[in-house]
C-alpha cells in the first residue's frame, strides 16, 4: 500500500488504521507494507503502478479521475462546491456510481470505502492576502492540474505546477511564492519555515479515498474481499473524523509556529473571481451543468 501523503495527514492516518486492523483480523495471512510520503513517485504514477499491478492500494488523493473520468472532476476543482458534504452528496449518485467508479475500474483502480475528508484548503504566502487583488502575479505552487490552473488564473495568480515532495523546496528556493492546501499538509510539511501568512481562503473542501488494484481484488477470496471492504468502510469514517477533530489543532500550531493566521478573507470576492473560468469548464469540459451539481447541495 502506497501514499504520497505524510504522516500527520488523513489518508496516511487511514493506512495506518487499516495496516494494523486486517492483519489482526486476518490473523496475519494478510499483511501490509505500507509506504507514504511520495516513495513510489507521484500520485499519478503510483495510479499508473495500480493499473500495471505493481502496486495493490493506495491512499491519497483524486488524480486517478482526472486521469481517467475527466468530465467528472469538477468536485475536486477549486471554487466548485463550497462543503465536504456537497461533495459526498455528488459522488454518492447514481451518475457517478454508473459512469465514473466503472471507468476507474477499466483502468484497473477500484474504488473503496466512502470519502476521507482532508480539510479545508487555504492559501500561505509571504505576504497579507484578503482578496484577489492581494495576488495577482503571485507565483503560486499547484498540482498538476488543468481545472485548478484556470481557476486560479482567473482570480489573478501565476500558478506553478509542482509536485508535492517538491513544494517545501520550491517555497525555500523562491522557485514559486505561495502554496494551497488544508491545515494538515502545512504542518505535515513544516510550511511555517518558509511561509508567513496562511489566509483562510476556503477555496477547496478536500477529501481523498482509498483504492484497491482491481487485479488484486480479484485475485482475493470473497471473504477476503469482505474484511477488506469492511475495515476500510470503518478506517475511512474514522480518518474524517479524525480530520475534522483536528483541522482547527493543526490551524492553531501553524500559528503558534510563527505563521500569522489571515480570518477576514473576503471569500465571495474569490469565487466571484474565478466563476468565468468555472463556467467555461463546465460548458468545455465537465459533465452537467454547474447548476446542476449545485442544486444537490
Amino acid at each position: 500500500m502506497a501514499s504520497v501523503m505524510e504522516e500527520g495527514t488523513s489518508l496516511v492516518y487511514a493506512g495506518q488504521q487499516f495496516k494494523e486492523r486486517i492483519e489482526e483480523e486476518s490473523d496475519g495471512d494478510i499483511s501490509v507494507e505500507f509506504s507514504y510520503g511520495g516513495s513510489y513517485g507521484s500520485e499519478t504514477e503510483t495510479f499508473d503502478l495500480m493499473n500495471q499491478g505493481a502496486v495493490d492500494m493506495y491512499t491519497g488523493g483524486s488524480d486517478a479521475y482526472d486521469m481517467h473520468a475527466p468530465k467528472y472532476y469538477f468536485f475536486n476543482s477549486p471554487y466548485v462546491l463550497e462543503s465536504f458534504e456537497h461533495q459526498q452528496k455528488i459522488m454518492e449518485s447514481d451518475e457517478f456510481q454508473e459512469e465514473v467508479y466503472p471507468a476507474l475500474e477499466e483502468a484497473g483502480i477500484k474504488v473503496t470505502g466512502p470519502r476521507v475528508y482532508r480539510g479545508m484548503r487555504h492559501y500561505t504566502s509571504n505576504k497579507p492576502v484578503r482578496t484577489p487583488e492581494d495576488v495577482q502575479g503571485m507565483d503560486l505552487r499547484l498540482p498538476s492540474h488543468d481545472s485548478w490552473v484556470k481557476a486560479w488564473e482567473s482570480v489573478g495568480a501565476s500558478p506553478s505546477p509542482v509536485s508535492l515532495d517538491e513544494l517545501y523546496s520550491g517555497l525555500q528556493q523562491g522557485v514559486v511564492e505561495a502554496s494551497e492546501g488544508p491545515p494538515a499538509q502545512i504542518a505535515s510539511l513544516s510550511l511555517w519555515e518558509v511561509q508567513d501568512y496562511y489566509s483562510m481562503t476556503s477555496h477547496l473542501p478536500q477529501s481523498g479515498q482509498m483504492y484497491v488494484s482491481t487485479s488484486f481484488y480479484e485475485g482475493l477470496d470473497e471473504s477476503q474481499q469482505d474484511m477488506i471492504d469492511e475495515i476500510v468502510n470503518e478506517v475511512a469514517e474514522e480518518a474524517t473524523q479524525w480530520a475534522r477533530d483536528s483541522e482547527e489543532e493543526l490551524i492553531t500550531e501553524a500559528e503558534e509556529n510563527g505563521m500569522e493566521i489571515i480570518e477576514d478573507v473576503d471569500t465571495d470576492a474569490f469565487y466571484e473571481a474565478a466563476a468565468p473560468a468555472v463556467e467555461q469548464l463546465f460548458e468545455e469540459t465537465y459533465a452537467g451543468s454547474w447548476e446542476k451539481w449545485r442544486d444537490m447541495a
